[in-house]
């Protein structure tokens, strides 16, 4: 193959310092990160331009956060769902049928919710990912950032100095360009992963599946039970209808199997299928599209090779069942991009970067067992029913007329009818766990990596139950926080660029020590403190009871907002103890200057 050099890689430039391969969310947002730090990134997308398709929908809190940080999260939550139809999760003969059973998702005690929403300053919401994406690439653009849409990586060669790409333009031919670093975030098919020869752990393929997307108005039908989700549970039709917007745009996904094809599902076939689902002869709607899907799960047995790293669905392809593939992608990104930062400006050295998957591969194993177990769940809706859900339809079968639905045995007040119905609504509320992983969202920790531990146990992984904790590998605990009159989060405090260290009293040890450590690594170091009379308070004494540290203690937190270090009493110097501690987080070896070792560092890069 004969590769022209691209004009930016010219003999004598300086090369891109991260190339990104794919324009999904992950990709995007990580390119924004990276630009609001000032690295250079250039992003390659294959495709013409944005996803035009719905796609994923559920963004949870964690993620809303990572976009507070960026600066899109207003956007965002004006471009979701109204949460007043997020109502609820029903299993239905069709739209307009009869339905079988629902989960409350306004379920639970008042202050249940109330407490819920007192963990963050942002919530989850309900967006389509083309309407998300758009909202990422207008912010890329703002900060300098840009898509070079119609570009196609088609080899990559790693050498010490760098990377080289081979991509193919659609606009241009063949050229060949370098970068510092690639990122893969270009899915579950990852063409990067693939030629770095990363195996996937997992089953490969679950079930097979066709998506119809289309639009409707379908209010009339839900009356009082309007959601996101919605399992079809008929004679001639069976799968799962999702809502984006919860009024206008929705998709039909249907499993199929053996002897059928995807390409068995014409556009005849598609139309009858959606008019079954909807159980109104009459009704309007219009498809958009039609796409066919593998559903796996699994995790790459690396995320890194040499100066390359996984992201996304690239790194980990889970069950939709929960939604935690989009949200766990989006979190690798804010895992990956400060350490990138620090390391391509010099402010540590190389091998923090392994930290990367030793922090985010455990959690994509949880979230994958979670996925996958949400999905094996579903089979007792469906025993306890004496119907499918998620059997697979024929194409055949769905030209057919509409067959009479069956007798299940849910009607009369005799005995049987009494307890299947019970049985039923049992069956049901045991899946919340599939629509409520508050704690997977938040109690997310690392337990190695960049952080320094302070000996104290990990807490059990929950995943609805959410107990703030400031132990290093945490999430920073949201609390609301009083500054001049005005309410301040404690993750608005954590600076874009450096470390965050908080203390519960004005030490004059702890000024000193920030002084020398942000000297002695080079990046700065906001010394906040929290309490009476200082110049952020903490009015109804919530830091207090979570933060887990005396009065003459400290916390450490990362640019991603995780602690990297907790002191639960004053150490006998801060100084050697807040310098060892970043030390430990960035990898720099113990006992060696930090100047002299990142000059080596950056030598070698």
């Amino acid at each position: 193959m004969s590769i022209s050099p691209h004009p930016k890689s010219a003999a004598g430039t300086k090369p891109i310092e991260v190339a990104i391969v794919g324009a999904g969310p992950v990709g995007l947002t990580l390119a924004g990160l990276l630009r609001k730090q000032g690295v250079g990134v250039t992003v390659y997308e294959r495709r013409a331009g944005l996803h035009r398709q719905p796609q994923a929908h559920v963004v949870n809190t964690r993620s809303m956060e990572v976009f507070r940080r960026l600066g899109i999260d207003r956007q965002v939550v004006a471009a979701a769902a109204p949460m007043a139809k997020l109502r609820a999760i029903t299993w239905r003969e069709s739209v307009a049928g009869r339905e079988f059973g629902i989960l409350s998702l306004m379920g639970g005690e008042a202050d249940e919710r109330m407490q819920r929403l007192s963990q963050s300053p942002a919530t989850f919401v309900n967006i389509a990912q083309n309407v998300l994406e758009p909202l990422l690439y207008r912010r890329l653009v703002e900060l300098g950032g840009d898509v070079k849409f119609g570009h196609t990586i088609v080899g990559v060669d790693q050498s010490q100095a760098g990377v080289c790409l081979e991509i193919n333009a659609d606009a241009g031919g063949e050229f060949a360009s370098t970068a510092d670093y690639i990122l893969a975030c270009d899915g579950a098919g990852s063409s990067v992963r693939r030629a770095l020869s990363i195996e996937m752990v997992g089953p490969t393929s679950l079930q097979k599946l066709i998506t119809v997307y289309f639009r409707a108005n379908l209010d009339r039908y839900f009356r009082g039970s309007p959601g996101p989700v919605h399992w079809i549970v008929g004679p001639d039709i069976r799968g799962v209808l999702i809502g984006f917007d919860m009024s206008r745009v929705w998709a039909l996904m249907t499993p199929y199997s053996e002897p059928d094809r995807p390409e068995d599902f014409t556009s005849d076939v598609v139309e009858q299928m959606v008019r079954k689902a909807i159980g109104d002869p009459d009704a309007e709607f219009e498809i958009s599209s039609v796409c066919n899907w593998n559903m796996s799960a699994q995790v790459a047995q690396s995320y890194q090779s040499g100066r390359a790293f996984l992201a996304g669905d690239a790194a980990h392809r889970f069950p939709p069942s929960g939604g935690l593939g989009l949200n766990t992608g989006i979190q690798d990104a804010y895992n990956l991009a400060w350490k990138l930062c620090a390391v391509i400006k010099g402010h540590a050295p190389s091998t923090l970067l392994e930290t990367y998957e030793q922090e985010r591969r455990p959690i994509a194993l949880i979230n994958c067992e979670q996925s996958l177990c949400n999905s094996m769940r579903m089979g007792e809706v469906d025993a306890a029913l004496g119907a499918s859900s998620m059997s697979p339809v024929r194409p055949i079968d769905a030209l057919h007329e509409v067959t009479p639905s069956p007798d299940l045995g849910l009607d009369g007040d005799h005995a049987e009818a009494v307890a299947k119905r019970a049985a039923v609504a049992s069956a049901i509320d045991a899946q919340i766990e599939h629509f409520d992983s508050f704690g997977l969202d938040l109690g997310a920790s690392y337990e190695s990596g960049a952080l320094s531990p302070d000996g104290t146990d990990s807490p059990p992984i929950s995943v609805r139950r959410y107990d703030p904790s400031a132990r290093p590998g945490a999430r920073l605990p949201h609390v609301w926080l009083a500054c001049r009159g005005k309410r301040v989060s404690t993750q608005d405090l954590v600076p874009d660029e450096g470390y965050l260290l908080i203390t519960r009293d004005k030490l004059k040890n702890w000024r000193s020590a920030v002084a020398v450590a942000s000297a002695e690594i080079g990046q700065p170091i906001r010394h906040v403190c929290i309490g009476p009379g200082a110049d952020f308070e903490d009015p109804q004494g919530a830091w207090e009871r979570v933060c887990g540290f005396d009065k003459e203690g400290a916390l450490l937190v990362r640019p991603d907002g995780h602690v990297g270090w907790r002191a639960l009493v004053k150490p006998k110097d801060p100084t050697v103890a807040l310098v060892t501690a970043l030390k430990s987080i960035l990898r720099i070896r113990q006992g060696v200057s930090a100047d002299r070792q990142l000059v080596s560092a950056r030598e070698t890069q």
